[in-house]
């Protein structure tokens, strides 16, 4: 859920979690883990300052899922309003379980709350002109210390990554377009690596959920159930726990439904096929291919086990595959010390134009392979490629991480297998 909109919408859209999502230029969570602060249970209070803090009203809002447990509306339970000097106590019309809240200022400033009704949550912040809160003081939780250290620094790589893709989406430029690519997906990497940063410096803290929002399930679906494993105790009772368990089961149901994904002919009589380029899919283990290079040495990708391999199949002649090989030369540039190997089938038939594109375009890696028989090479039919460019990626253990992969998503994926 983008936190600026006032309706709901879906927790998962392409399997990012979309729901209280700080990513939409967000929230500061706090989070009350002991019996909190003076003041009543069940209570948030605080002192706002800056000019937006002073006078302003505030609407503390829960989730309420839908029938599927994926879309669902915001309901307010409670409200109040700072005095001049900022000071405020808020005070819900029910007893709170521990989960997520959000707490709208003058309906514009979401923060997001974690809390339940032992407790009184204190905030002293400076409420900005726009964006996200960046220095706030929480007292009576740890965690609440935690989960702002985190948003603090994901919130302004996360506001710098949907401006990249916007303007992206709105330019026509292809050499602007491909510059803009390439930065957000250097700025997903850093992103994604402070998520997972946090996580592993924070174990089981109910902050986690947060960088959860921030990363991929389908890629990421090992670390995934282990956050909410760990969090199911404190959070199991409250909506947003229950919200991004159902969107991860969804995520990883589609990711199986695509790796068993035939096309039927006429009645259905026939036998079914594989789709274009999906005899072999994630989770499966990419077959050995052995084939000589420019030279007449032979190459094996089982060679390369141990190392993260983008198999990669193309041809001098495809122009998309030309269009494509700038975007595997910076990824090998970038991530080839960190163990990443690049190794090319060519679908070609003649060698001179052949080496002449590997030189032209400096595919600088030594794993190039073709037999010259074009579309009935050995390695493609085995596959089962019917267009180029196609790519699979494989990790160190020779299983098929990810295919389909161009550009920023490349880079994204490698940093995720280089960690």
């Amino acid at each position: 859920m983008k936190v600026y909109e006032q309706n709901a919408s879906r927790f998962a859209r392409g399997g990012r979690m979309k729901w209280l999502t700080v990513a939409a230029l967000g929230a500061v969570i706090l989070v009350g883990c002991g019996t909190g602060t003076n003041g009543p249970k069940n209570a948030i209070s605080g002192v706002f300052s800056g000019d937006n803090g002073l006078g302003v009203t505030m609407d503390l809002r829960r989730w309420v899922p839908d029938k599927n447990g994926v879309g669902g509306k915001f309901e307010s339970i409670g409200s109040a309003t700072s005095d001049m000097q900022g000071n405020f106590e808020l005070i819900p019309d029910r007893a709170l379980v521990m989960d997520y809240y959000q707490l709208m200022v003058s309906g514009m400033t979401p923060m997001v709350i974690i809390m339940d009704s032992t407790m009184h949550v204190h905030i002293q912040a400076e409420i900005p002109d726009g964006g996200f809160i960046a220095n706030a003081t929480i007292s009576g939780s740890k965690a609440a210390s935690e989960v702002h250290e985190y948003y603090a620094h994901a919130m302004p790589m996360q506001t710098t990554l949907s401006m990249l893709r916007g303007t992206m989406q709105r330019t026509k430029d292809k050499e602007k377009m491909q510059d803009l690519s390439d930065r957000a997906a250097q700025k997903k990497i850093e992103a994604d690596s402070w998520a997972k940063q946090f996580i592993k410096e924070h174990p089981g803290s109910p902050a986690l959920l947060g960088p959860l929002e921030h990363l991929e399930p389908r890629a990421n679906a090992g670390l995934f159930a282990e956050v909410l494993d760990a969090t199911e105790a404190q959070l199991r009772d409250g909506a947003f726990h229950k919200a991004l368990s159902t969107a991860t089961k969804g995520a990883q149901s589609a990711r199986n439904n695509t790796r068993e994904r035939v096309v039927r002919k006429g009645n259905g009589a026939n036998p079914p096929r594989p789709v274009k380029n999906s005899r072999y899919g994630v989770g499966d283990e990419a077959p050995d291919i052995s084939m000589q290079d420019p030279d007449g040495n032979t190459r094996r990708l089982s060679d390369l086990r141990g190392k993260v391999v983008l198999v990669d199949f193309w041809a001098s002649w495809c122009g998309p595959c030309r269009r494509e090989n700038p975007n595997v030369v910076r990824a090998y540039q970038q991530f080839n010390a960190q163990g990443f190997e690049v190794f090319s089938v060519s679908l070609d038939q003649n060698a001179d134009r052949w080496k002449a594109a590997i030189a032209m375009d400096g595919l600088n890696w030594p794993n190039h392979v073709c037999d010259l028989k074009g579309w009935q090479n050995e390695a493609a039919r085995a596959y089962g490629v019917s267009s180029i460019p196609h790519a699979l990626l494989v990790d160190q253990n020779g299983t098929i991480a990810a295919t389909h992969l161009r550009g920023p998503a490349l880079a994204a994926k490698l940093n995720e297998l280089l960690r």
